[in-house]
């Protein structure tokens, strides 16, 4: 079961999901364009692919897996999205005013993410552990990101 699979049990988890989505991810991209890029001398790539992961992201909030069409809809959708926070990592991993802890990090994390996506795009349909893969993509991002910011 995935994510999204979780969230559309009611009508009203649908909407908290489509309005937390709506409140946080531009508050991300607030701070991705106010403070990390600027501060940490990111290429300004980063700002255009993380806004295409945060579009689709959201995009996706309204198009739930709920079967046939939606399901592919929302799938393409998230994966757009997913595959937007790639070039995001190799940024970082590639960025010569981080730390080289950091770069490696990224590097590593670029690794995982492939793996995980691999083995995601390998069992698509009914995968026992589609919310553990899912969660462990966007942890690993958000360690990449973690490290980007505070070392």
């Amino acid at each position: 079961m995935t994510f999204s699979q979780h969230a559309v049990a009611t009508r009203w988890s649908k909407m908290y999901y489509s309005a937390l989505f709506l409140v946080t991810l531009p508050l991300l991209m607030w701070f991705f364009a106010g403070w990390l890029v600027p501060e940490k001398h990111l290429l300004a790539a980063f700002l255009w692919f993380a806004g295409v992961a945060v579009l689709f992201q959201i995009l996706c909030t309204f198009v739930p897996e709920e079967g046939g069409l939606k399901t592919k809809m929302h799938r393409v959708l998230t994966g757009i999205s997913g595959v937007a926070l790639l070039p995001l990592v190799v940024i970082i991993a590639s960025s010569p005013s981080l730390p080289a802890v950091v770069n490696s990090l990224a590097w590593i994390g670029l690794g995982s993410m492939v793996v995980l996506l691999g083995i995601a795009l390998k069992h698509q349909s009914g995968f026992r552990w589609a919310l553990l893969l899912q969660v462990g993509y966007y942890a690993v991002f958000f360690v990449v990101l973690l490290a980007a910011a505070y070392l």
